[in-house]
C-alpha cells in the first residue's frame, strides 16, 4: 500500500469536527475583535488551533494503522502521542515565557474543544444509528 488508507467514516468525522471547530474559531476571532484585551479569548484561540492540529495528526496516524503489525502499531501510536503532548508542552512553555498575558486556562479550554466536538458528534451518530437499526429490525424482522 502506498500512503494512508481511506476510511470514509473517519474522514467524515474529522471533516465535521473541523467544520464545527472552524465555526467556533470564527466566533472566537469575532469576540476578540469586540474584546481585544481579553486574555482568555487569546488563550482559547491558540488552544483551539493546537487542538485542531492535534486532531488532524491523530487522524493521519490512525489511517496508517492497518498497514502496520500490532507491535509496530503500538509504537506508532505511542510516538504520535509523545509528539502531540510535546507540541502542547512547547506551546505552553512559549506562552508562559513570551506571551504571559495569554490565559493558560483559555489554552486548556481551547485544547479540549475539538475533543468535545468529536465526542458530541459520536454520540449523535450512535443514537442515529441505533434508531435506524431499530426501524430496520421492525421493518424486516417483525411479524
Amino acid at each position: 500500500m502506498f500512503g494512508p488508507m481511506t476510511v470514509p467514516e473517519l474522514d467524515n468525522h474529522l471533516r465535521n469536527t473541523l467544520k464545527y471547530a472552524g465555526f467556533i474559531m470564527i466566533g472566537l476571532c469575532l469576540a476578540l475583535i469586540l474584546y481585544p484585551g481579553d486574555s482568555l479569548l487569546y488563550g482559547m484561540v491558540i488552544g483551539l488551533a493546537v487542538g485542531i492540529f492535534n486532531s488532524i495528526t491523530l487522524t493521519k496516524r490512525i489511517k496508517k494503522l492497518p498497514e502496520l503489525l500490532p507491535d509496530a502499531a503500538k509504537k506508532h501510536m505511542k510516538r504520535g502521542l509523545t509528539m502531540r503532548l510535546g507540541l502542547i508542552m512547547i506551546v505552553l512553555f512559549f506562552l508562559v515565557s513570551k506571551l504571559p498575558f495569554v490565559s493558560l486556562f483559555g489554552v486548556g479550554a481551547g485544547l479540549l474543544i475539538p475533543s468535545c466536538i468529536s465526542i458530541i458528534l459520536s454520540m449523535i451518530e450512535t443514537v442515529t444509528l441505533y434508531r435506524q437499526s431499530g426501524e430496520f429490525i421492525r421493518k424486516y424482522y417483525s411479524e
